[in-house]
């Protein structure tokens, strides 16, 4: 019983704290009208300092080795900067964290079709199954009762771009086995910034400076620091490590349950029933994506 709490409790706290990002985002985007490259920008590089500093402190610190370099930019090109300039943008465009969540349940899908890929990992008619259910739930949730799309295209496209980039950090993250987790996130963060530093100064500076500080600005950005850029991905590293990235990368089915509850609760937006329905049949086509029989072949990590 032991072995399973540390095992699983750290992804499941994950995929909450990512679920509750959506939420925060949205604050800043649409409510204080952070300009969005930014946003990311000051996450990746404060986050990165506050994981240098624990390192520091507690003698953790590892050097990257010259043959690993490449495999650090590539992981942080896939994810933060992919990811984020997916999510994020998606977000400011479709309005909607519960859509985004949901698209950002694929993951797995995403995972499995990378890991077969290039790991040669073979899911079942089960897996299969599964992936094509996700489908039809998606659809459910993009569309409105007239069948027309409830946010814009281009905005559900992103978020998808963001679920693919995500399985490329999956596949990646395995050749740093050697890291700790800390260690992987502080120089994907470091690195993720410098990609975002051109974007956001070269784009975003007048927004930037038109942003209004106070609580109701620091306080979502502080939480998307310290408990998403750099608490979420930690534990998420450390998940990998202990079961997976595969079975890690599952209860990403967890995060559109988190923000469609806390939008719901706040009242900020009105979930259809058959949206809802959609929630439900992407997350069970998710479940039977990962299911394994004795006979099946575990991931590896």
């Amino acid at each position: 019983m032991k072995n399973l709490l540390t095992s699983y409790t750290p992804v499941i706290c994950t995929m909450l704290l990512f679920g509750l990002s959506f939420v925060w985002s949205e604050q800043l985007l649409t409510f204080r009208h952070f300009p969005p490259q930014s946003l990311i920008l000051f996450r990746l590089f404060f986050s990165a300092l506050l994981l240098l500093a624990f390192l520091l402190a507690t003698k953790r610190f590892q050097p990257p080795k010259r043959r690993d370099l490449k495999w650090f930019l590539l992981l942080a090109l896939f994810e933060p900067f992919l990811y984020f300039l997916g999510e994020t943008n998606g977000l400011r465009i479709t309005q909607s964290p519960s859509l985004g969540s949901i698209i950002i349940t694929t993951i797995p899908l995403f995972t499995m079709l990378s890991c077969f890929i290039f790991y040669g990992e073979r899911s079942t008619a089960v897996n299969i199954a599964g992936m094509l259910i996700t489908l039809p739930g998606v659809a459910l949730v993009m569309f409105n009762n007239d069948f027309t799309l409830q946010a814009p295209l281009s905005g559900a496209l992103l978020f998808f771009m963001a679920a693919a980039s995500a399985a490329g950090y999956a596949v990646v993250i395995r050749k740093l086995a050697d890291y700790s987790p800390f260690t992987v996130v502080t120089y994907q963060g470091f690195i993720g910034a410098l990609y975002f530093l051109w974007p956001a100064l070269g784009y975003e500076r007048q927004s930037l400076a038109a942003v209004r500080w106070g609580f109701d600005t620091l306080y979502p950005l502080a939480m998307l620091t310290v408990f998403v850029s750099a608490l979420a991905f930690v534990l998420f590293v450390y998940s990998v490590k202990k079961i997976g990235v595969t079975r890690s990368n599952m209860f990403t089915a967890f995060v559109p349950v988190t923000a469609t509850i806390t939008v719901a609760i706040t009242g900020r937006e009105v979930i259809a029933w058959h949206q809802a329905a959609g929630m439900a049949v992407v997350i069970a086509g998710v479940i039977l994506s990962q299911w394994r029989t004795e006979g099946a072949a575990r991931p590896s990590s």
